[in-house]
């Protein structure tokens, strides 16, 4: 299973509950997330990309390469981008990519980067990072 993700899904895989918007896209989040904490898992490539991905795939908000909200994710991807020091085409490991957000990341750089995202609001992240970040 080749994995790519838009530079903001690291932080969402990351926090991923078994929720989405249908019931398509969490099926497919899941397996992604199996793959990933699989043992073995961490050493599994992903490379970064600046259009839909893997997780986007059954996404229903999703036309072709881009998302119904594409200017809205395009701020996303960027903040994360700098955030986490990533470039487009880079391949880099799960664990290579969690181990760059216990480094880059803080609870106040993901209120600003994660501010137009309508999942924030749900408290899941924050509550999902907070528990990462504390195992610095």
């Amino acid at each position: 299973m080749e994995i790519t993700f838009r530079p903001h899904h690291f932080l969402c895989a990351l926090c991923f509950q078994g929720k989405g918007y249908s019931p398509l896209f969490i099926a497919n989040f899941q397996t992604i997330m199996d793959k990933l904490n699989s043992p073995g898992g961490d050493a599994t490539a992903i490379q970064v990309t600046t259009h839909t991905d893997s997780i986007c795939t059954p996404c229903p908000n999703r036309i072709g390469r881009h998302c119904a909200t594409e200017e809205k994710i395009a701020v996303l991807d960027h903040a994360h981008t700098d955030a986490l020091q990533l470039k487009t085409e880079t391949i880099l490991t799960w664990g290579e990519a969690k181990q760059r957000i216990k480094e880059k990341m803080t609870l106040e750089s993901f209120h600003q980067i994660c501010a137009t995202c309508s999942w924030k609001q749900y408290g899941i992240c924050e509550s999902v990072l907070t528990a990462f970040l504390k195992n610095k």
